[in-house]
């Protein structure tokens, strides 16, 4: 069996060949690096070539199956496993888990809470004050159709948001939306065909807005019960959902993204100590058609915490450590929910 990958900007976190041990696996590339250099074993085949140019590639290659993870790459697979002959695994619409807008309109016409937001649409003028009036201030201006909170900003006052509109003026693919306070959260679930199972809900322990530093699993099934209409409403598919929200200080829970995707950072190893299944791992099989177990309570709850290079503190709970130039990435895990979060709170430097 051959499988093809797809890769433009997020890197794999996975190793191909711990994911799909009974295929021969190439990744077709228009950027670097394909996997993160974090990974372990022998790097993949890449074959670097333009996105336009993939189709070709694939033509010569003549994969029994295209499979990603990559935010950027989602629409293309759906369409060239079509042109490929191909199952249909991939979302109908992929675009209401890509764009931002479309998304957030299709969950408002379901009843689902999204916040308050403007688009900004071509030959369509906007001015601050209309903008201010309808979502307030503070307020988030973000690209409709990125991911990882690149081109995200909060924008506090008048001159600041008449600012970015002067310096934005004419340019499409952007919006804003009211800025939500409150904390961040992260459900994760396995949609297979119209059946969502649940992995895991995770509560970030940095800001949303920016890069988090980390997160840890925390029990809250009514979030499950909302990640289920929030698939039914964007469709469902052959894959993982990551659902970002934040829950008010009242209580209710505000969808802000939904991927259609494995989620970044170390999320994929939090689930697997958490619930034995590897996220990334689960969506690129899902899209291959190929077996992956059921979610399962381990009775760990776990956590991940990015930090700067250099060494630990002293943690009760057993972990683990990827290093990058850049960055290390902690993952670790206990049956001792309360030992977990006081390690996570130290290892994020914060109060226990």
């Amino acid at each position: 069996m051959k499988i093809a990958v797809l890769h433009a900007r997020q890197p794999l976190t996975t190793d191909l060949r711990e994911v799909f041990p009974e295929a021969e696996c190439v990744v077709v590339s228009c950027g670097e690096p394909a996997v993160r250099e974090d990974v372990g074993g022998v790097p993949p085949t890449v074959i670097q070539a333009d996105r336009g140019d993939w189709a070709a590639v694939l033509g010569g290659i003549k994969p029994d199956e295209l499979v990603t993870n990559d935010e950027y790459s989602l629409a293309d697979c759906a369409g060239l496993r079509d042109a490929l002959g191909m199952a249909a695994r991939l979302p109908a619409y992929p675009w209401k888990y890509l764009d931002k807008v479309t998304m957030k309109r299709e969950l408002a016409a379901a009843g689902i809470t999204v916040p308050r937001f403007v688009a900004f649409e071509p030959g369509v003028a906007r001015s601050a004050a209309e903008v201010v009036a309808r979502v307030g201030l503070p307020l988030v201006v973000k690209p409709r159709q990125e991911a990882n909170s690149r081109g995200v900003r909060v924008l506090s006052t008048v001159a600041e948001l008449s600012e970015w509109l002067a310096a934005h003026d004419g340019e499409e693919g952007w919006e804003a939306e009211e800025f939500v306070a409150g904390v961040g959260h992260h459900v994760n679930a396995v949609v297979r065909g119209k059946h969502v199972e649940p992995v895991q809900v995770g509560r970030y322990l940095g800001p949303l807005l920016n890069l988090p530093i980390g997160s840890m699993t925390v029990r809250y099934d009514s979030l499950h019960e909302l990640n289920e209409r929030v698939v039914a409403t964007l469709g469902y598919a052959e894959m993982v959902v990551h659902t970002e929200l934040i829950v008010r200080p009242d209580g209710e829970p505000v969808i802000v993204e939904v991927a259609g995707r494995a989620p970044g950072g170390e999320v994929p190893r939090m689930a697997e100590r958490h619930a034995g299944l590897n996220l990334e791992a689960a969506h690129l099989r899902l899209q291959a058609g190929l077996p992956v177990g059921s979610p399962q309570r381990t009775g760990l709850d776990a956590a991940w915490i990015w930090r700067r290079p250099g060494g630990l503190p002293e943690l009760a709970s057993p972990h683990e450590v990827r290093r990058r130039d850049s960055v290390h990435s902690v993952v670790l895990w206990n049956a001792d929910a309360d030992q977990l979060a006081a390690d996570a709170q130290v290892l994020a430097g914060g109060p226990s």
